[in-house]
């Protein structure tokens, strides 16, 4: 009888320990303008991942008007190339494959009316799949765009008033990734001063190597040549960490500045 008991309570526990285990799972989104823009925190996406939470990707657009790789021309067949090897990249990552919301473009090339539309059409796609997704964080460009890059800006900006909009702030917290002033990057600018970072996300040599592996699926984008720099780069910095800024919206009306 005693041991049916104990048999009993050490079931009990472990059905309780793994009950626990599931309620600190987390879903993250991760919202980008193009195919590879997750690249930026994959050592981040991969670490989540792997231990058990949810980690989704939204593209806005399927990335056919640009490539690096010149001899690539744009056009539809190149978004396909771009969404295959975005697929890839999360396949790699461990993370959910990619949803793309097959917006035109994030920027005025287009044409400023046609802007607006696509512009609203991301935002209508946002405000229906975020709640489907019930994410607890919400990761995306800060207003530097990563590079500066203006679609970046764009898709990042776009989540914010979403959020602002739709009284969602505090509902879906909202995380910007920052980078170190001297991070090497397609552009000298968009760093952060490090007294404004507020969440420091550090990641293993597992995590790493899993990025890597993830960003050589992007050959649209990148020359063979080009890949084993990124790669270089990424080791050469010890630091093993991404830092983010929590959006944050302090509440109470003032009747002056």
């Amino acid at each position: 009888m005693a041991n049916k008991l104990l048999l009993l309570l050490l079931l009990h526990a472990s059905l309780f320990c793994d009950a626990q285990r599931a309620q600190n799972k987390r879903t993250i989104l991760f919202v980008g303008a193009h195919p590879d823009d997750e690249t930026a925190i994959s050592e981040v996406l991969h670490k989540y991942a792997k231990s058990g939470n949810k980690v989704f990707i939204i593209i806005a657009t399927d990335g056919k008007d640009g490539t690096r790789v010149t001899k690539i021309p744009a056009g539809d067949s190149l978004g396909t190339l771009r969404k295959a090897e975005s697929a890839c990249g999360c396949k790699a990552l461990g993370v959910e494959p990619p949803i793309f919301l097959g917006i035109e473009r994030l920027d005025t090339k287009i044409g400023t009316g046609k802007y607006f539309i696509e512009h609203q059409r991301f935002m209508d796609s946002l405000k229906v799949k975020i709640p489907l997704l019930n994410p607890n964080i919400i990761i995306t460009a800060g207003p530097d765009g990563d590079t500066h890059h203006s679609e970046h800006i764009v898709a990042g900006a776009t989540v914010t008033e979403l959020l602002l909009a739709e009284g969602w702030v505090k509902k879906y917290p909202l995380y910007h990734f920052a980078w170190v002033k001297g991070t090497e990057s397609v552009d000298d600018g968009g760093y952060v001063d490090d007294q404004y970072y507020n969440v420091k996300i550090s990641f293993t040599t597992e995590d790493e190597k899993k990025a890597i592996e993830a960003l050589n699926c992007y050959v649209t984008q990148y020359t063979a040549e080009e890949l084993k720099q990124e790669a270089a780069n990424k080791l050469k910095d010890t630091s093993n960490a991404i830092y983010f800024r929590k959006f944050v919206v302090k509440k109470g009306l003032k009747n002056d500045f």
